[in-house]
Order: structure tokens, then sequence, then C-alpha cells
């Protein structure tokens, strides 16, 4: 006798309300539910086990939206794993909504409505053989409409993304963890890796073998001395010689992890010398 297992989908969602609805509409189909609250999350359970379909909010925590589908892409193995947008920000961003890549599209509404909606939507996907969509894939609520404290928001954060990329100097942000959750265009030419390469990877591992003790020690004495503000040594990347300057993330008074700095630097002595601001 075969037995048949129940599929699977990701839900990822930094609103725990939204994501236990969602959650218990799809167990009432039959699916197991993997459960994440960041983008970060989301890409760790993505990698631990496989799933038949995912559910992600286009403004996420930590790891963003475009980023995260990206890597999706990337690592299925030319198998199409159908994403589902599901966020109170589609509406707002209808002019880009192809910068994303997702498969389908549905904005949150009211929930009694949403749920007659999201029951239509898995019903007509779990009958077609295939993914993704040919059209069709931007499923609209007439009774929704663009909000300005949103469209405020999303302006925002494409205003900061856009200074990280345009800085002089690379940036890598570094999760509590230790593990990657950014790097902005120059990081990446430094270390020669794509987005999709360095994303929830553990930060010594983009380091030179013989950098990897400076890093480790620069990071922990940060954690050790909370008046030490920065740490910056001397690294070797592919014959260009690097100031590397580590300082805490802070977030809503937390230390959430670091920013590692990576500017060129006209050096010729050791690369043990050590500044610490």
């Amino acid at each position: 006798m075969v037995i048949k297992m129940p599929k699977k989908a990701l839900i990822v969602n930094n609103d725990y309300f939204f994501v236990e609805f969602l959650s218990e509409l799809l167990e009432k189909r039959g699916y197991g539910v993997v459960k994440a609250y960041d983008g970060k999350e989301g890409i760790s359970k993505l990698e631990e086990a496989a799933v038949d379909i995912v559910f992600a909010d286009l403004v996420m925590p930590k790891v963003d939206a475009r980023q995260f589908i990206r890597f999706i892409r990337t690592k299925s193995n030319g198998n199409h794993l159908p994403v589902v947008a599901l966020s109170g920000a589609v509406i707002e961003q209808l002019g880009a909504l192809d910068e994303f890549g997702a498969d389908y599209y549905i904005p949150k509404g009211p929930i009694n409505k949403l749920t007659v909606q999201l029951n239509e939507f898995m019903a007509e996907i779990e009958s077609q053989p295939s993914f993704p969509p040919a059209e069709n894939n931007i499923r609209k609520n007439g009774d929704i409409f663009p909000r300005r404290e949103a469209m405020e928001l999303i302006n925002s954060l494409k205003f900061y993304r856009a200074i990280i990329e345009n800085l002089g100097v690379g940036v890598i942000t570094v999760d509590k963890d230790t593990r990657v959750l950014n790097a902005n265009a120059l990081a990446l030419e430094i270390i020669g890796k794509s987005t999709v390469e360095v994303l929830n990877c553990p930060v010594a591992d983009l380091f030179p073998s013989q950098e990897i003790a400076q890093l480790k020690q620069a990071m922990k004495r940060l954690v050790q001395d909370p008046g030490t503000r920065s740490v910056a040594f001397y690294a070797t990347f592919k014959k260009r010689i690097l100031r590397i300057i580590i300082s805490f993330l802070e977030y809503e008074s937390c230390r959430s992890g670091w920013i590692i700095a990576l500017e060129n630097a006209a050096h010729n002595g050791s690369e043990a010398n050590w500044m610490i601001a």
C-alpha cells in the first residue's frame, strides 16, 4: 500500500496572527505547513526540507522579498517551485511586481473575503496540471485601494536600499547568529560571489582562510567590550588589500548583528595591525 504524503507549504510573514490564519486554512486543505517570520528564516526552512508551494510577503525583515524569491529560483535545480506573494503591499506596487518574480500576487484584505478568495485560488491551482500560470497571476480585489502610508514606507525602503547600493565601500550585514543577511554590489564584487551565494551563509566562509581568525577575534572583541564602537584590520582579497571595519548593527536599542565594511587601502605593512574606536 502506497501512502501519499501531504503537500507542504512554506509561509513567510512577520505577522504571527496572519501566519496562524493562513496555516489553519492550508491545513484544512491537507497541507503540512512550515512557518517562518522573516526572509532569512524562510531560506533556512527551504534549506532544511523541500516544500511544494511558498507564500511570502513582499515586505519582510532581514532578507527582502526580491532576494528571497531570487534564492528560490536559483536553488530550485530546474524544478519550478510556485511562489505566491500574499501581501498588504501588492496594490501599492502594481507597476513593479515583475521585479519580484513571484508566480501569483494576492493583496491582503478583510479576513472573511480573503478566506473565500484563498480557498478558490487553492482549488484552482490544485486542479492545474503544472506551474507557473500562463496569465492572470495578479488577483485583484476591487475593494482594496493603494494606501498613502504604505506608499511612503515602500519609497523609504527603496531610498535607503539605493544608499547602501551606491556607497563607495562594500557592506556586508550579518545577523546575530553570524550568518549573512545582505551584501551590497561592491562587497559582492570584492568577494567574487552572487547575492544568492551569500544569503544565510556563515560570514567566516566569505573570508580568505588566513583572515578568518582576525574576523572572529574582531567580532568577539566588540561583544566583550560594549564601549568599543568598531574594530578594524587589514586583509587581502584576491591580491587587493582592504581595510575591514566591523561594527555592531543596532536595531531598536538592541545589538542585532554586525556590519562589515570593506574599503580599499594603500597599506604595505602587516595585515595584523588593529585599530579600535
